[in-house]
């Protein structure tokens, strides 16, 4: 689940319903030559589900040892090794190649990451990376232009909801500012606005997951609006 502060109140979004945001942004890019890119269906699906792995988890959700609720960012280290070896798993045999950009997501996430179970998650993710290169075929080769789309995706979708305030990669510059995410340089065909299904819930403590999940199921479905504007 992504929380966020939010006018005096807690949003949340649910992982799939970010990445949800995410490909319908990148859909939207004019640049990289994406609109007649031969593998454009298999780069949006793999932006659409690479948070997949959350879903069981954004249905069950949690709260942190400050009982607050659980943010993905503190989500503990078992917790990430599930959803993100399930999150691959899920699409491996209908569509290697996108599952092989989720995996690729997944082994960058965590490249640096000691301890807890951390080296016998990327054993596993390794055999699975392998697997799905050799059934995608000559369509891995093309994986690292391919996962910079998906970074970007994933990363200005975040930054839209405020997550982390800008990021900077090789697709470009995005920066949270009052009146929207703004990007440098635009890729979009111009201005636009999006509706992001959400939760609202006051910003308090929680006493157990169990008061968290009750107070979801009694607050009602929302959106946020966000604006997504030149530099």
């Amino acid at each position: 689940m992504i929380v966020v502060r939010w006018d005096g109140e807690l949003l949340l979004v649910t992982q799939p319903d970010h990445a949800h945001f995410a490909s319908r942004l990148l859909a939207l890019r004019r640049d990289d030559g994406l609109a007649g890119h031969p593998r454009r269906d298999e780069i949006l699906l793999a932006v659409r589900e690479h948070d997949n792995g959350w879903r069981e988890a954004d249905a069950a959700p949690r709260v942190d040892e400050r009982s607050r609720p659980l943010d993905f960012r503190e989500a503990p280290a078992p917790l990430r090794q599930e959803v993100w070896l399930r999150g691959v798993a899920r699409y491996a045999e209908r569509q290697p190649y996108a599952a092989l950009l989720i995996a690729e997501h997944a082994r960058r996430l965590h490249a640096g990451h000691e301890g807890a179970g951390w080296a016998e998650f990327r054993t596993r993710l390794g055999q699975f990376q392998e697997d799905l290169q050799a059934r995608s075929g000559s369509l891995s080769q093309s994986l690292e232009s391919d996962y910079g789309l998906l970074e970007w995706a994933d990363a200005a979708a975040l930054a839209a909801l405020g997550v982390w305030p800008a990021f900077d990669l090789a697709r470009g510059r995005g920066e949270n500012r009052a009146d929207g995410l703004h990007l440098r340089p635009f890729p979009l065909a111009g201005s636009t606005h999006f509706e992001i299904a959400c939760r609202r819930i006051p910003d308090r403590a929680y006493e157990s997951g169990l008061d968290l999940a009750r107070t979801l199921v009694e607050s009602r479905w929302a959106t946020v609006r966000v604006g997504v504007l030149p530099w």
